[in-house]
């Protein structure tokens, strides 16, 4: 699995890297929710938005749409509720591209 960088994303947009990025964490976290490590995943959904917020500059709204995702995560205690706040946010982020969730 190669990682994308900013200077190969496509058309080196900062939305495309931001989705390749969302779409990689899917393909970790969803699985380890689905093997019952809720906490897993919602780490894993929170540490990259994390990373994508401070590290990309540009697409304003998808990084806001990440940011009060996290906001409303650090309110709520019940982890299965953290990850799906974040997984609702990364599909809205990636619009058309997004998939049926692999878990519920």
């Amino acid at each position: 699995m190669t990682f994308p960088k900013w200077s190969n994303s496509p058309r080196g947009e900062p939305l495309e890297f931001i989705r390749a990025y969302i779409g990689l964490a899917i393909q970790i976290g969803a699985p380890a929710y689905n093997l019952g490590d809720l906490r897993g995943c919602y780490e894993v959904y929170a540490c990259t938005a994390r990373l994508l917020l401070q590290g990309v500059k540009g697409a304003d709204e998808a990084r806001q749409t990440l940011r009060e995702a996290l906001e409303q995560c650090s309110t709520q205690v019940d982890v299965n509720e953290q990850a799906w706040i974040m997984r609702r946010a990364f599909d809205a982020i990636l619009g058309d591209e997004a998939q049926s969730p692999e878990w519920n």
